[in-house]
């Protein structure tokens, strides 16, 4: 039971963090956001891994290996600086609501990949996950009834919202076929957060460096120095429970729990959004969304099934 209760709690952080995250990108800008919630986050697991694990600073640079930091440094670019950046922006277009019905496609597309790249078995059972997910999706997106109640809560149904919405899901899902290529496919095992540790480094770094050659480092920088609107609360505390409070508690919950139980746990934040969301933005919850909802859930389930049968 406690693994189950710690896996909940992981779910619930998450759920809660997408909306400080929501306010902070509308305060700051998505780039702005991204980038310094990176190396804030970075901060904080530097600190966490040197209080619980045996090792020193120049450890944490040293003990990785270069597979380590080639497949988990690419899993963080294109999982974190590319994919919350496409996330960030859908939510803050369409809504808390919907833009968390998008997550729900990225496992689907980690089974697509990791058949095409790592050799998994795709079987029957995975396609009708996935097409069970992208139906609820859809469902909701369409839904003539959820749209009004979206915009009277001052959200909007575009084509940008919706294609962000799917891009970021995408990226989440090929950042987690290449962390795994990086963490399960050779000999020497690295800790789990120390993994994270890396893709955050290089998610920072990378969003950094576009910023430079971009020539948006200062307008990115300005309004996080400038706290412009009051945006760095919503920034700390969306960092706080998602990337710091998050990532910690699945962990817990990993090690207490099978893999495909603590997933089919976590899979239930749309779910969970819905009434925060109601609370918060006062978005009106329809029939269509708990049920789009739902059915989305329900896909993540099918493929977490499938995984277990095929374990």
């Amino acid at each position: 039971m406690y693994g189950e209760l710690i896996a909940l709690l992981t779910t619930v952080c998450w759920s809660i963090g997408i909306f400080p995250f929501t306010e902070a990108a509308n305060r700051f800008g998505t780039a702005a956001l991204n980038q310094y919630r990176l190396f804030l986050a970075w901060i904080v697991i530097s600190i966490l891994l040197l209080i619980f694990y045996p090792i020193n600073i120049a450890e944490l640079f040293s003990l990785p290996q270069p597979y380590h930091y080639l497949f988990l440094g690419l899993s963080g670019i294109i999982g974190f600086s590319i994919g919350d950046y496409f996330s960030f922006t859908s939510f803050r277009i369409l809504g808390p609501k919907l833009g968390s019905l998008y997550t729900t496609i990225a496992p689907g597309s980690a089974l697509l990949l990791g058949f095409l790249v790592l050799n998994e078995k795709m079987n029957f059972i995975g396609i009708i996950g996935i097409v069970i997910t992208i139906a609820g999706v859809i469902w909701l997106t369409l839904s003539k009834k959820d749209k009004i109640a979206s915009e009277n809560a001052g959200f909007h149904r575009n084509k940008k919202g919706i294609l962000f919405g799917v891009s970021g899901a995408l990226c989440q899902g090929t950042g987690l076929v290449l962390s795994k290529l990086g963490m399960d496919y050779y000999s020497e095992k690295l800790p789990t957060l120390h993994a994270v540790w890396i893709r955050l480094l290089f998610a920072f770094g990378a969003a950094f460096f576009i910023s430079i050659i971009t020539g948006r480092m200062k307008a990115n920088s300005l309004p996080i120095f400038k706290n412009q609107n009051n945006g760095l609360p919503y920034m700390f505390v969306g960092t706080l429970f998602g990337p710091v409070l998050g990532v910690s508690f699945s962990l817990i919950a990993i090690q207490h729990l099978p893999v495909a139980t603590a997933q089919t746990i976590f899979a239930l934040l749309p779910i969970v959004v819905l009434p925060i969301n109601y609370f918060y933005y006062k978005e009106k919850i329809t029939v269509q969304s708990i049920f789009a909802c739902a059915i989305a859930v329900l896909g993540v389930f099918v493929l977490i099934w499938r995984d277990s049968i095929l374990r």
